[in-house]
């Protein structure tokens, strides 16, 4: 089935739905990785929505660190194709990072065990551009698989900068994938008062 019925279907779908129905849950179950995106380039005002999405985002201790280079011309398009094979053919790219002096670091032994939370407020910004672009029937796939140093190289990161993923933006042209509806019970994922 053409992603276009795909998507005309799953919108009917959203508007058949009551108002109790039609939520932020039916938002995210229909948002998926996108891995086929068709030529036509997203509008500026679509972009300013999504980008808008991140601007909004929470941060540790409302530092907002994160940073964006929005990249839609021929020839960055070709710099990003040097630093990963995960572009889908996408004709906006999102290199997102975050400013290590200004995100808020954890307390040693009072925080995240994992990462800086520059980190935790990237992936927010990425998550809410993401449903951002599915609330306006465009595609994304975020991509960890790419080379930092080309893309610092190529897109003139910032020392004090930390690079986190590339999120590919576009009109989607192919379907979800089979496995896209496939989720944990909720019993499998949570538990109460102790692990």
């Amino acid at each position: 089935m053409p992603f276009e019925t795909c998507a005309t279907d799953a919108k009917e779908a959203v508007m058949e739905q009551t108002p109790k129905e039609h939520s932020y849950l039916s938002l995210v179950g229909h948002r998926y990785s996108c891995r086929k995106f068709a030529d036509t380039q997203v509008d500026d005002e679509q972009l300013r929505t999504v980008l808008e999405a991140a601007r909004k985002s929470p941060s540790a201790r409302n530092n907002q660190p994160v940073r964006i280079c929005v990249v839609q011309s021929d020839e960055g398009l070709a710099k990003i194709d040097e630093c990963t094979q995960c572009r889908y053919g996408a004709p906006t790219v999102l290199v997102v990072a975050y400013d290590h002096e200004a995100s808020s670091h954890p307390t040693p032994g009072h925080g995240p065990e994992t990462c800086d939370f520059g980190d935790i407020d990237a992936a927010i910004a990425i998550t809410n551009m993401e449903n951002a672009a599915a609330s306006l029937g465009l595609g994304t796939c975020w991509v960890g698989a790419f080379e930092p140093e080309k893309v610092r190289e190529r897109f003139n990161v910032p020392a004090t900068y930390r690079l986190v993923e590339l999120l590919m933006l576009g009109h989607a042209e192919a379907a979800p994938g089979p496995r896209h509806t496939e989720r944990l019970a909720m019993d499998e994922i949570v538990v109460r008062e102790t692990f």
